[in-house]
């Protein structure tokens, strides 16, 4: 794996090709993420593994996705892009736990399905970092050479959606779930059809209707309720669209009137907002 300060011949950078100087070597990872101001503005993505893994590996469906992000990197816009398993995942961890396999165990198995979904990823996009990246305080270096930082899972126990809260809460970026789903609906919009989407809900709203949700039998998930947790802590802006329309999506991005849910700090948001302006 290359090092961040190595060029990609393998040979070390000189010392006018590095990042600046730090004064020891205590500080070589010591961020100041308030000090971005100078770039456009970055979005962390959470891909849902449904959107392109979920009966097929849907190539097609990626390499448009992967171009959406090229003409919005062109436009100036940063991404981080974090990569969720989808079904393949699933059927993985189910033949890990027939084998025997444990819990510790068959989050590992999804892992690496999910680094071999992003893998994918790093092919298509222009100066995406060629390797799947495990540590999320390594973003903002990828992003400062250029590059496009693409992860999978990280750490058994959390999901990918909680990784990409994780990068978004440490740089202080946007947070866009893509998902099989166009936004937040007040109950499982495949189950019934008479749920209201939100367009607009606050943090305490969106944690609160979580938690109601999955405590339902078979319940539906619209994010990880700790990525959410992470989210309302830090009263990150958030937006959930459908994965699979991607001019929705690069309206969404570019502050246009788009389809989907946004979550705001509460001082900024009407937590009972939905497109029907009902509950």
């Amino acid at each position: 794996m290359f090092d961040l300060f190595e060029k990609f011949d393998g040979t070390p950078k000189t010392d006018s090709e590095q990042s600046p100087p730090q004064s020891d070597s205590s500080e070589n990872y010591s961020y100041n993420y308030s000090q971005n101001s100078s770039r456009q503005k970055t979005f962390v993505l959470s891909v849902g593994g449904s959107v392109f893994f979920s009966d097929k590996l849907r190539a097609p469906e990626i390499a448009k996705f992967c171009e959406s992000i090229n003409e919005l990197k062109r436009e100036g816009f940063e991404f981080v892009i974090v990569v969720g398993g989808g079904r393949v995942a699933r059927v993985y961890q189910a033949g890990a736990k027939a084998l025997g396999a444990n819990n510790f165990g068959l989050d590992e198995v999804a892992i690496q399905i999910t680094r071999a979904n992003a893998l994918l990823f790093t092919h298509i996009i222009d100066n995406a970092w060629k390797e799947v990246l495990v540590d999320p305080k390594k973003a903002e270096n990828v992003l400062l050479l250029g590059k496009t930082p693409v992860y999978g899972g990280t750490t058994p126990g959390q999901t990918t959606d909680s990784v990409a809260a994780i990068i978004a809460e440490m740089m202080g970026a946007e947070f866009i779930n893509l998902s099989n789903v166009d936004g937040i609906y007040s109950a499982d919009p495949n189950k019934e059809p008479n749920a209201k989407m939100y367009s607009e809900l606050s943090h305490v709203k969106m944690v609160s209707l979580l938690k109601a949700q999955a405590s339902k039998p078979g319940g539906h998930s619209f994010v990880d309720a700790h990525a959410a947790e992470i989210l309302k802590r830090s009263k990150i802006k958030s937006s959930f669209v459908l994965g699979t329309d991607l001019e929705n999506f690069k309206n969404c991005v570019r502050g246009l009137e788009f389809k989907g849910t946004v979550v705001r700090t509460e001082s900024n948001s009407n937590p009972l907002s939905t497109n029907e302006n009902e509950e």
